[in-house]
């Protein structure tokens, strides 16, 4: 039998002119099918506007009933901008005013309604893929504070790759003592979710500048955060009574 030839790239290149033609079709090619990757771990309301308005206005009922608050939801001057914008994002829109392929970090005051929103979503969200019986992730909506104690009760690992929506982020403790050792869950958390590139959601009281301060998380951090979110300001003053 005939040993087979290992070919240098120089003789790769000299038989096949059409060397960088191929190369970058297998690359395009590459990059349409990790899109669609990305397309299909995202539920893709197939909605209208007004539609989505009130099954937004129900379900977030529904969470307001959940907490004991006998009052409906209401869409008003303050929250319907951010309403408009999470409905783009959910119908994959391009008139959504950033990047869709990252999760949105929803700022704003206390008791301004962050939570509620990002509650409602997810509280829709899942209850679609329950009952359509969906091959999508439900969504794991958690405070820092408990998702920090469950990383150390469990591992980093657990939390790696399924939907999150992290409430209060920013209010756990920076750092912990884990036998003795400086450990920092979160931190550890967010670069790990960053690199696997899983979509994360959550709601703040701080600005980009302050998570991303020496105080917080660290500039480092702060990178992976720009990359993992879009910031957007949820307006008004706080409606709890």
């Amino acid at each position: 039998m005939e040993k087979r030839k290992d070919l240098s790239i120089q003789e790769v290149i000299s038989t096949n002119q059409q060397f960088y033609q191929v190369m970058q079709e297998d690359a395009n090619e590459i990059v349409a099918r990790e899109k669609e990757k990305m397309q299909q771990r995202r539920l893709i309301l197939p909605l209208a506007y007004p539609d989505f308005q009130n099954l937004f206005r129900s379900f977030g009922t529904v969470c307001l009933h959940n907490r004991n608050q006998n009052r409906n939801f209401i869409i008003d001057n303050d929250n319907e901008p951010m309403i408009e914008q999470l409905y783009f994002y959910a119908t994959n829109n391009p008139a959504f005013d950033g990047d869709l392929s990252k999760g949105i970090m929803l700022q704003g005051k206390y008791g301004c309604g962050k939570t509620l929103i990002l509650e409602t979503y997810s509280l829709l969200h899942n209850h679609i893929v329950r009952k359509f019986s969906l091959n999508y992730s439900l969504f794991t909506f958690i405070k820092s504070v408990e998702l920090q104690e469950q990383i150390v009760k469990q591992s980093t690992g657990v939390f790696a790759r399924r939907p999150l929506i992290i409430d209060e982020f920013g209010r756990e403790s920076k750092t912990i003592m884990d036998y003795g050792n400086i450990s920092r869950p979160i931190s550890e958390l967010l670069s790990l979710r960053s690199d696997t590139g899983v979509v994360t959601h959550g709601t703040t009281n701080f600005t980009f500048a302050t998570l991303s301060s020496d105080e917080f998380y660290g500039g480092m951090i702060g990178d992976r955060l720009k990359v993992m979110f879009n910031f957007i300001t949820l307006n008004g003053e706080s409606r709890r009574v």
